[in-house]
């Protein structure tokens, strides 16, 4: 019986004008394709092959199948780069028995091959009578690598006569560029080193940043000599211990039209030790939600990054408006860094998927914003016993009936609104924890927390400190970065805490806990993250009891309430 063929997205190609890339019979050692530890060359044949048509040929069989997963798959060895009027073609000879099989087509881009653009999928059906060959167009790109699968394998299937030919483009149409800097012909003034952090990215000719760092990049990219530049960020002298460094581009405009857009960049990371530092590429909403979403590399764990070469970084974009940041960061000591060439986003086939952050540069909460009060925070059990917390929420003074507890006022710093946690006489003695954790902030060494705290309490003991307050990292490194063991803290307190030398992704956790159950109320407000030289600004710029002020809205509010510091302090002095 004939194989039947399905071919959905793309359509079935027959009627290319064939020009031929690669080409396996499996007559002689087949270098230009490379498959995964479940297909074998058949030395001893069943049946004829293709290429010969008889018993003394050779093709490409599936083996070990009682170990063989759902999928079996293969790709080309090198890049394929088509002329602008032509696309690749994927033809194959398929002898088999499977009755479901489903066969895919991807092209993968960038040198660590995580971008794939799905070239559409085969549904194959059909007997050992005799071999049947199916052809696909593939999406045009500039380069790329062809990846083959086949899956719901559970029978063997067998190959001959593979190629990889060009053939004419019909469908696609050439990419077109929306941005491109190779600091050479491109200079890139629209580029920016985010200031306030420690690392500074600056252009540089590669002849000069061998003179200030052996293992730099001896030329660039673009231009491929010593005169030409790239931007860099250099670790022998500017880089310390947990820092990090934003390259900003402008805002991009991807909301609109039709067409999807790709990021294509050239990195070399250079230094005595490749394990330290990492560069990362983030899409920042700095104009709407101020959020992040990871870009670049697409799948982080344990990413593996090219060393000592220029390596080509690719990834598709989301739907939105928003600028790009390029971020490198070490998680504790230096010894690595990074250079950047050649930047261009140009449109390509990729789907569009929307724009969904999941991190933040900053963080700041009041706790009087409306429609989300809590600016994101949500109530958390990380590392408490299970079943010990009582959850947290946002109150005003005159909302909370707890014994007197308190607190009686707001904080003073904002509005009117705090968030609130609190135990009473008949809170069962089990749950005696609470926790609850901002958004993912990207953290780094020059970061600092600014955050004002209540605490009141009963039935404690004078001097017992019943109750602790922590301040942790719990997502990457766990780092305790502030904690006090009290039982009155007499009035609001204002804590302002720097972060540890290191960088990482995640929540910063407010921890309470209690060494014994007691009635006790808890407050925190006017919660900051944010560069320390920011925090430091913010609070010379303006006098100490209106700094949180400026991170809020009504000037009004602000005046009234520091024209009644004023009168406060006048009274206190006319009394001493």
């Amino acid at each position: 019986m004939h194989t039947t063929v399905f071919l959905f997205l793309l359509g079935c190609i027959t009627t290319c004008q064939l020009q031929q890339v690669y080409y396996c019979d499996f007559e002689e050692n087949c270098d230009s394709l490379l498959f995964d530890n479940y297909w074998a060359v058949n030395n001893v044949s069943t049946h004829a092959d293709h290429t010969y048509g008889n018993l003394s040929g050779h093709y490409i069989t599936t083996t070990d199948l009682g170990t063989l997963k759902s999928a079996v798959s293969f790709r080309a060895k090198d890049w394929i780069e088509p002329p602008t009027n032509m696309t690749a073609c994927l033809t194959q000879w398929i002898y088999s028995n499977e009755k479901n099989i489903t066969f895919s087509a991807e092209l993968a881009q960038g040198d660590d091959l995580q971008s794939r653009l799905s070239a559409g999928l085969i549904g194959v059906s059909g007997n050992n009578s005799q071999w049947n060959s199916f052809t696909i167009q593939l999406p045009y790109a500039e380069r790329f690598i062809v990846v083959g699968s086949y899956s719901n394998v559970s029978q063997s299937i067998d190959l001959d006569d593979m190629s990889i030919s060009l053939c004419n483009n019909t469908e696609s149409s050439p990419e077109t560029q929306v941005f491109e800097c190779d600091f050479d012909r491109n200079l890139c003034p629209e580029l920016v080193s985010l200031s306030n952090y420690s690392y500074s990215w600056f252009v540089i000719q590669a002849k000069q940043a061998l003179t200030d760092a052996k293992q730099a990049p001896p030329i660039d990219y673009s231009i491929g000599n010593e005169t030409g530049h790239y931007i860099w960020l250099n670790n022998l002298n500017s880089l310390k211990s947990g820092g990090a460094g934003y390259l900003n581009t402008r805002v991009f405009d991807f909301e609109t039209g039709k067409n999807a857009f790709c990021l294509s960049f050239q990195y070399y990371r250079f230094g005595a030790a490749f394990h330290t530092s990492k560069l990362t590429v983030l899409a920042w909403d700095e104009y709407n939600s101020k959020s992040l979403a990871q870009i670049w590399p697409i799948r982080p764990v344990n990413y593996t990054y090219f060393n000592q070469r220029w390596s080509w970084a690719y990834a598709p974009l989301p739907r939105g408006n928003y600028s790009l940041l390029f971020r490198m960061d070490s998680e504790q000591e230096v010894n690595s860094s990074f250079a950047i060439d050649s930047i261009k986003i140009s449109t390509c086939q990729y789907p569009r998927p929307y724009f969904r952050g999941d991190s933040y540069l900053s963080f700041a909460c009041n706790f009087d914003s409306d429609p989300d009060s809590m600016c994101g925070m949500r109530n958390d059990g990380k590392g408490l016993p299970p079943h010990s917390t009582v959850i947290s929420s946002v109150k005003k003074a005159a909302e909370i009936v707890n014994g007197g507890l308190g607190p009686k006022y707001p904080s003073g710093y904002s509005g009117e609104r705090f968030l609130y946690w609190a135990r009473s006489e008949n809170t069962p003695a089990n749950f005696s924890n609470g926790q609850i954790k901002t958004s993912a902030v990207e953290t780094n060494a020059d970061m600092c927390i600014r955050f004002s705290y209540f605490v009141n309490s009963t039935n404690v003991e004078p001097n017992e400190r019943n109750t602790k307050l922590e301040i942790l990292t719990l997502d990457c490194n766990s780092v305790n970065l502030w904690s006090t063991e009290l039982d009155d803290s007499v009035g609001w307190r204002l804590v302002t805490q720097s972060f540890p030398s290191t960088s990482c992704r995640g929540s910063i956790y407010f921890r309470i806990r209690q060494r014994r159950p007691t009635p006790v109320a808890v407050a925190f407000d006017d919660i900051t993250i944010a560069q320390c030289s920011s925090l430091h600004e913010l609070t010379t710029a303006v006098p100490p009891i209106t700094t949180t002020t400026v991170w809020n809205g009504s000037s009004s509010n602000c005046a009234s309430f520091v024209i009644i510091v004023v009168l406060l302090a006048f009274a206190l002095q006319l009394r001493s």
